[in-house]
């Protein structure tokens, strides 16, 4: 076959087909009459080139791997997925950026520049520095940078960090609505972590309906910690959540998660009136569990920061404190020993 059968059959143009022969990575046979003759073999390496180029080798490398019979790609290929791995992150982070930029919604190219720049200060390596821009953004109180900050915030794995990107994001006292609703977007994230993060900055928001849908939304989240969360900042609400909420601060009582706090909720509830069916819960958890179960101390525990003078409180202390536990017992009776001396 000749260069232009050749070019046409392999999609390679017969320009490049000759600066390959150039570079000894093909060897057509010369004819009598002066024009290159391709065999199927070397149609088939023409192929295995195209083959190696698209993987992102160059033709150097090639080069290499026709001629030595000791190459091992495994170590070029390597290098080739960190080096596509380098460019994913160089393009995400053009992406964000862009996006970033669009959510900000600025109508000059220096609003444009401060937003990019501020993202800049967020990346930096040092979470003191992080942490000192947060600061210096929310006594600037610039409402346009919200959303840069918000999505920084999201981002931020270091604590420090984040309460200081919240409080900051927080300072907008115009932009409390537009806030929550740009935090909410976290909480589609896959990662825990982020709608964890997300759920923080809602929390924190003054209260407001929006608030308040978003979190009960959060009860029925699969991580713990954000059920918690989300029920302990509904709790200062009362009459908000009702029964969902109290269902999760009992919950969170029986599992250890934030016991303490979950307790001191329902007790400050059960001031303003708790329903009995929190106490029934507890009753029940009592007596079906087994007598060295942690859970049951918990509860022991938790009906002390209950108000003194609630017969069913005062009913199930005095059971417990005769309780085949010695802890429950112990933990009951000295409940009732500091209520009698007030």
């Amino acid at each position: 076959m000749l260069i232009g059968e050749v070019a046409a059959r392999s999609g390679v143009s017969a320009r490049m087909l000759r600066h390959y022969e150039s570079l000894g990575l093909l060897e057509p046979r010369v004819n009598s009459s002066g024009f290159r003759e391709f065999s199927a073999a070397d149609v088939q390496r023409i192929l295995h080139i195209e083959g190696l180029r698209s993987l992102g080798l160059s033709l150097a490398e090639v080069a290499d791997a026709l001629h030595d019979p000791h190459f091992r790609p495994g170590s070029v290929i390597a290098d080739l997925i960190a080096d596509s791995q380098a460019r994913l992150r160089a393009e995400k982070e053009l992406l964000h950026r862009l996006r970033a930029v669009k959510a900000a919604e600025v109508d000059n190219w220096q609003s444009a520049l401060d937003v990019v720049e501020l993202m800049g200060a967020l990346r930096s390596s040092n979470p003191a520095h992080r942490q000192s821009i947060a600061f210096a953004q929310g006594v600037k109180k610039n409402s346009s940078l919200i959303a840069t900050l918000v999505d920084s915030a999201l981002r931020e794995d270091n604590p420090n960090v984040e309460g200081a990107l919240t409080w900051a994001i927080l300072q907008a006292e115009d932009s409390v609505v537009e806030v929550v609703s740009m935090a909410a977007r976290g909480l589609r994230a896959a990662d825990s972590a982020i709608r964890f993060r997300a759920v923080r900055i809602i929390a924190a928001a003054q209260p407001s309906g929006l608030r308040t849908s978003l979190l009960l939304g959060c009860l029925d989240d699969p991580s713990a910690e954000i059920r918690a969360h989300s029920a302990l900042a509904l709790s200062k609400e009362i009459g908000i959540g009702g029964a969902e909420v109290e269902a999760e601060l009992v919950s969170m009582v029986l599992e250890g998660v934030q016991d303490v706090e979950a307790a001191e909720a329902l007790a400050a509830r059960a001031a303003a009136g708790v329903p009995g069916v929190v106490l029934d819960r507890f009753a029940k958890e009592l007596r079906t569990r087994e007598v060295t179960d942690p859970a049951r101390a918990r509860i022991t525990q938790a009906l002390a920061e209950f108000p003194a003078g609630m017969e069913q409180v005062e009913q199930l202390l005095e059971e417990l404190s005769r309780d085949k536990n010695p802890q429950v017992a112990f933990t009951a009776q000295a409940v009732r020993l500091g209520r009698q001396a007030k």
